[in-house]
């Protein structure tokens, strides 16, 4: 990670390092190749399973889906960060997939966004069920935006449940 930021300065590289919560199908795979991310800062003593029922009950932000894939090349231990997260089991869809929801850091590059001053483009919003438990929710996902750039580090932030 510190070889990376120090190619980043180097090559004058804007990085913003964005704290939220994070969900990916719970697979064999060991490094998920994309994953759900809905920017969100907790404050400090706020409880996750707080935070999801506030969230997911009244006004849902909006999920991200993020290619994933580029933290790997960057990371070689991304599969060991992965598996060391806490999370708690969610039901993705209709037929209820099952998901790992948890809290994190991402890194992204967003130098190209930035330069070229682009405009955000018209998302479409899929309204998703979710179910936490016996709890059902809906949530918001976006697929692929490029205006938050492209995901290169990938940070466990502690947080309580």
């Amino acid at each position: 990670m510190t070889s990376f930021l120090a190619y980043a300065e180097a090559k004058n590289r804007i990085l913003e390092c964005i704290d939220g919560i994070i969900m990916f199908p719970f697979e064999e795979n060991a490094i998920p190749q994309y994953v759900y991310f809905m920017p969100k800062t907790l404050a400090e003593g706020e409880l996750l399973s707080s935070f999801f029922e506030q969230q997911f009950l009244y006004l849902p932000d909006i999920f991200y889906v993020l290619y994933f894939n580029p933290i790997r090349w960057i990371l070689p231990d991304l599969a060991e960060r992965i598996h060391s997260l806490d999370y708690v089991p969610a039901g993705y869809g209709r037929d209820r997939r099952l998901f790992q929801l948890s809290y994190c850091r991402i890194t992204f590059d967003v130098t190209s966004v930035t330069q070229q001053g682009q405009e955000p483009e018209e998302q479409t919003i899929f309204r998703v069920p979710f179910y936490i438990g016996e709890t059902n929710f809906f949530i918001n996902v976006v697929e692929l935006p490029s205006t938050m750039g492209t995901p290169k580090l990938f940070e466990k932030v502690d947080f309580n449940w």
